[in-house]
Order: C-alpha cells, then sequence, then structure tokens
C-alpha cells in the first residue's frame, strides 16, 4: 500500500486510460473465457450424436479474434500509462537532483545517483509493465472466470474459492522476506557504477601511477559482492513461482477428483441443484486452470515487481529529500554596492571547523586576494559566498542584507565564477559561451572570446565556433579553460569569483588574460583564489589564511615588507 502511494502521484494523470485499459481487460477476458464454455457445449452436443457444431466453431473463432484485439488494446494503453509514468519520474528525480543541497550531492556516489536516475527507473517501468500489467490483467481474469465457474457448479467453484488463499499467503511469506535481498542489490549496482564512472574520468591518473591492476581488483571485488547480491535476490525470488504452481496444481488435482464424484455419484450431489455433465467438467477444469494462471504469472512477474518496488523507494528517496534551503525574499537592488563577510562560521560535518571567524569589508571595485595552503578555506569561502552551503554562525551581507534573505537565483545573478575545473556541455563552442546567455549575438560571443584570448585557436578548428566539444573532447585543458573565462566574459557580471581560473594556463596565456581580467574587474567587486602568489601582485587587497583564520591582510608591497606567512610562501614559490 505505501508503495502503491508513492507510484499513484506518477498514474493518477492518465487515470482515464487506466480505466479504458480496464475496460479493454473485461472484454478481452470475457470473450477469451467463453472459448471454454462454447467447447463445453460442443462436446455436450457431441455426446447426444449431434455433430453439427458449426455455430460453435464460428462462435470461438469469433471470441478469439475480439480477444486478441481487445488484448491488443489492453497492452497498448497500459504500456503507455507506464511510459508516461516514468517519465514523470525521470523528471522528477532529475528535478530533485538539482534541487537538493550540493551537500546531499557531495555526501553520495556519483555513481550511485546515476544509477537512480536511469537504472532505478528502468527498472520501475519494467516492474509496471511486467507486474503492474500481470496483476491488473490477472484480477479481471479471476473475477471473470470465478463468474463463469459459479455458472457451472457452485461447489466445484466454491472449493476453488477456499483453497486460493493458501497460494496467495505462501507467494505473501516468500516474496516478503525477498525486499532485503533486493535492496542490498540495489546497494552494490550503485557501488559498482560509482567504481567504474570514478576510473573512467580518472584513466589517466590512474595509467599515470601504473595503479590499473589495483583499480581491476577493487572493481572486482565490488563485482563480486554485486554477484553474490543478486545471487540471492534472484535465488530467493526462485522460491515463489515453484511455490505457488506446487499449491495450484494441488488444487486443480482437488477440482478433478470432486468434479469427477459429480460425474459419477450424481445422487449424492443431487442438493447442488444443477445437473453436471461432462462438458461442463471439461469446461470448469479449463477455467481452474485459468483461474491458477493469473497466480503463476504474477509469480513469474514477482522477481521483477519486488526489484521495481526497491527501485521506487531509492527513487523515492531522492525525490523527497530536503530540498536545498531559500528562504530569501528580499530584493538586493539592481547592483550590489558592497559585500561584507560578518563573524562567519563554517564546518562541513560539525565537527572539524573549516571557517572560524572569518569577517571582511568587500568595497565595489576592489579585488581581494584569498591565499593560503592547501585546505585553509579559500574555496569554502567562496562556497559560503555563492550559498552552495550555508554557514553555522554569521555570513556573508550584501548591501547590508544578509545573503540568506537574498533569494539564491537573484543573489547568483550578480555574480560569474570561473573554477578550476572546466566543464563544457556537449554542444557547439558556441552554445557553450553563451551558455549563460542564450539569447546573445554572434559577435557578442566573438567578442567575449577575443577578450579571453580564445578566438584565435576556435577559428584554427575545423569548423569554427561551430565545432562540437564536450568536457571529453579532444581540446586541451587550456583551451577548454580559455572557452569558460570567455562564458564569463559574455555575461559581464558585476561581481567576479575567480577559483584558480589560470591554474592550468600556461604563463604565457596568462600574462594574455591578465588584462583581460583587469578591464573585466574594473569597477567591480572581485575575489581570487591563487596558488600562484604571483598573479595576484596587483590585488587591492590579499587575505592571508591559515586553518580557517585571517592570519595577515594587506596589499602585495606591504605584506612583502612585513615578511611575515605571505612572504614566505611567495619566496617558496620562486625558490
Amino acid at each position: 500500500m505505501k508503495s502503491f502511494k508513492k507510484l499513484w502521484p506518477y498514474l493518477s494523470p492518465d487515470k482515464w486510460l487506466i480505466v479504458v485499459a480496464f475496460i479493454f481487460a473485461v472484454a478481452s477476458v470475457f470473450f477469451k473465457m467463453a472459448i471454454p464454455f462454447l467447447t463445453g457445449r460442443a462436446i455436450d452436443q457431441i455426446r447426444t450424436g449431434d455433430l453439427d457444431i458449426a455455430k460453435y466453431l464460428f462462435l470461438m473463432g469469433g471470441c478469439l479474434v475480439f480477444g486478441v484485439v481487445f488484448r491488443y488494446l489492453f497492452d497498448l494503453m497500459t504500456a503507455t500509462v507506464a511510459q508516461r509514468a516514468v517519465k514523470r519520474m525521470r523528471d522528477n528525480l532529475f528535478d530533485a537532483l538539482n534541487e537538493v543541497p550540493i551537500s546531499y550531492i557531495d555526501a553520495h556516489y556519483h555513481g550511485d545517483l546515476l544509477v537512480r536516475l536511469v537504472g532505478d527507473i528502468e527498472n520501475v517501468q519494467n516492474g509496471l509493465i511486467t507486474g503492474a500489467g500481470a496483476l491488473f490483467e490477472g484480477i479481471v481474469q479471476v473475477l471473470v472466470t470465478l463468474a463463469f465457474m459459479f455458472s457451472l457448479s457452485w461447489i466445484l467453484a466454491l472449493t476453488v474459492v477456499v483453497l486460493t488463499p493458501i497460494s496467495v499467503f505462501v507467494s505473501k511469506a516468500i516474496s516478503s522476506r525477498n525486499s532485503r535481498y533486493f535492496k542490498k542489490q540495489s546497494a552494490n549496482l550503485g557501488q559498482l557504477s560509482n567504481q567504474a564512472l570514478e576510473t573512467l574520468n580518472n584513466i589517466e591518473a590512474i595509467h599515470s601511477y601504473g595503479l590499473m591492476e589495483k583499480q581491476e581488483q577493487r572493481f572486482e571485488e565490488l563485482n563480486q559482492e554485486y554477484r553474490a547480491s543478486s545471487f540471492k535476490a534472484m535465488f530467493a525470488a526462485s522460491w515463489i513461482n515453484p511455490a505457488t504452481r506446487l499449491v495450484n496444481n494441488t488444487i486443480y488435482g482437488a477440482v478433478i477428483i470432486l468434479g469427477a464424484s459429480l460425474l459419477l455419484f450424481p445422487d449424492a450431489f443431487s442438493f447442488t441443484g444443477i445437473p453436471f455433465t461432462v462438458g461442463m467438467l471439461s469446461s470448469f477444469l479449463t477455467y481452474s486452470y485459468q483461474y491458477m494462471t493469473p497466480f503463476n504469472e504474477i509469480a513469474d512477474a514477482m522477481t521483477e515487481v519486488l526489484y521495481a518496488l526497491t527501485a521506487l523507494n531509492r527513487v523515492d528517496e531522492v525525490i523527497h529529500e530536503t530540498k536545498d534551503v531559500d528562504e530569501g525574499s528580499t530584493p538586493v537592488g539592481e547592483v550590489v554596492e558592497r559585500l561584507e563577510a560578518k563573524d562567519i562560521h563554517f564546518s562541513y560535518d560539525g565537527k572539524r571547523p573549516i571557517i572560524d571567524g572569518f569577517s571582511l569589508d568587500i568595497y565595489k571595485g576592489h579585488k581581494i586576494a584569498l591565499v593560503g595552503t592547501t585546505g585553509c578555506g579559500k574555496t569554502t569561502i567562496i562556497n559560503l559566498l555563492m550559498r552552495f552551503y550555508d554557514s553555522q554562525k554569521g555570513g556573508f551581507y550584501a548591501n547590508d542584507i544578509s545573503t540568506k534573505e537574498i533569494q539564491k537565483k537573484e543573489l547568483r545573478s550578480h555574480v560569474g565564477m570561473v573554477l578550476q575545473d572546466t566543464w563544457l556541455r556537449h554542444g557547439s563552442i558556441r552554445d557553450n559561451i553563451a551558455y549563460g546567455k542564450p539569447d546573445a549575438t554572434m559577435d557578442e560571443i566573438v567578442l567575449a572570446a577575443k577578450k579571453a584570448h580564445a578566438d584565435d585557436f576556435i577559428r584554427r578548428l575545423e569548423n569554427g565556433y561551430d565545432t562540437v566539444v564536450s568536457s571529453s573532447s579532444g581540446l586541451s585543458t587550456g583551451e577548454k579553460q580559455l572557452i569558460c573565462v570567455a562564458r564569463i566574459m559574455l555575461l559581464q557580471p558585476e561581481i567576479i569569483l575567480l577559483d584558480e581560473a589560470t591554474s592550468n594556463i600556461d604563463l604565457r596565456t596568462e600574462l594574455q588574460l591578465a588584462d583581460a581580467f583587469d578591464e573585466l574587474m574594473k569597477g567591480k567587486t572581485s575575489l581570487v583564489v591563487a596558488h600562484r602568489l604571483s598573479t595576484i601582485r596587483n590585488a587591492d587587497h590579499i587575505i592571508v589564511l591559515d586553518k580557517g583564520k585571517i592570519i595577515e591582510q594587506g596589499n602585495f608591497r606591504q605584506l612583502m615588507e612585513r615578511g611575515g606567512f605571505f612572504a614566505e610562501l611567495y619566496n617558496a614559490q620562486l625558490a
């Protein structure tokens, strides 16, 4: 019932199609079940010596044709409902992945999240079409078959009905114990997929360190765990079908014995009030078998259903995950004149402090550089300003308004960010540069590329700005970064965040970009995170961080004359 409640929101928009499918199912089963009834009548007529059964054969042929047509329409309706439902589910899951906090993405294997988006959705789809379709048609077939059976012999029909719960109880008893195996199987598949994804994304580093065998060994271990959990899940589910078939065949045998008794000892069963014939027994045995068939088919589909339910729970877990907090409603204004950090305290895990009492005034037109050793909190400051994470205490203020009170979308519309890690979508270079401004003209795109010193190499490509690229394309890391820089040049935001933006670019290109960045940041607020300290010589203010605290600050000349921590870092890089 809980699983149905999770599934119903995706099915409810097509509830009328479900009603139509039910009508087609009833029609299909009715014509199918009418054939044994006509067969029994024909047998009884032959027993009386009348061999003219053409009308029965004609009616059976008509029932067969109509049964096939309505079964096709039923399959079409169920497939349509299932496809639409899983599309809605996939859309909701993708939207949820974009709405959950960055911390949720960081805390989960990316391969496992990918499995939920693709593999688990496919499992739900298979379960819907196979399992729900079999269940849907099976219920109809059971009801229609019961109607025919009671019309032939209420005592035989009652016998079947009384014994049926045994089959249902056996099937439920087995399946209820199997869900944990399918949950373990899905978790192992997520780990396996993540291992494969990490290996493919970092194949150069793996080869450079000679870690191929280690990666293969780890993959083999995870693959073995997945094989073991899959075997347990399949083995546990395989008991459902033979167990239910054993019970159903036992019921079928009981019907044969009782039916034969009705024929051999009619006087003993005269209280039934209906004469019982050989044709009726033949029809009833067929109905008895048809009555059991849905239970067997459902048992066959139970593996898919169990897997689908496990997948549905994994998908639903992400969809109903707490969304990224965005309670902002205060407008910040058309222009951010001033940024200020007030007594910021932050920890990713709530235990180890990353930022400890960070305070800073960032005035419009100032270029602020954040420097320090690895892990000192430089990038975390950028993440807090962008509200990828929220501080436990204190925070940033824009125009004297806490950024927590400003809608994230509005806040980020004032900010342009270039990261160390490059990202290009699969598409043309023109589309990639215009990613943040899809309506940009070609002249604007070319101008942005020229400012980023990317125009020359782009024009040397075979298709120029129409060259299709991606993050895994043949462009060098520096060329990809230049495209990302051109992307922010096009946006011309008033606040610029550069997080190691030139770390993957050669010194010559870095010098070319220096003038472009100076022009871009002229009159604007900018925060620059840099490991190459030579790149921030012209910064208006340099903040030196250590263990989340400001230990030194000033301009380049002041810090070098002081001969402190910054001077030691700078001289160490020159050594």
